[in-house]
């Protein structure tokens, strides 16, 4: 299952419920959520001090359970930014293989 690294920012009123509900309470709904999908939530780890509030790790069928992660959350408007890259081990990117390409003359 293809794994993903999510980096989220919460709005202002997402981090109010965050302190006062603290931050396992939004681990446990995040679970859910992935859960229902047929994912796993692997990591959600705080980020004080950068430009991210919150990075997820997650383990994904594929590319439209993103999408239903982000059409779930951002009508709510509580992750004002975001960001999703698929990673891979070293083993996974070596036994990739590799396409033929011909560069342009230019």
């Amino acid at each position: 299952m293809p794994k993903a690294v999510m980096f989220g920012k919460y709005s202002t009123e997402a981090w109010k419920g965050a302190v006062e509900q603290g931050a396992t309470a939004r681990e446990t709904q995040v679970r859910a959520l992935f859960e229902s999908l047929g994912a796993s939530l692997d990591g959600f780890y705080m980020l004080p001090g950068g430009d991210w509030d919150f990075m997820l790790m997650v383990d994904v069928p594929g590319a439209d359970t993103l999408a239903a992660v982000k059409k779930a959350v951002s009508p709510t408007g509580a992750v004002v930014a975001q960001d999703t890259r698929v990673i891979m081990t070293a083993a996974e990117f070596d036994a990739s293989g590799s396409g033929s390409y011909n560069a342009p003359n230019g």
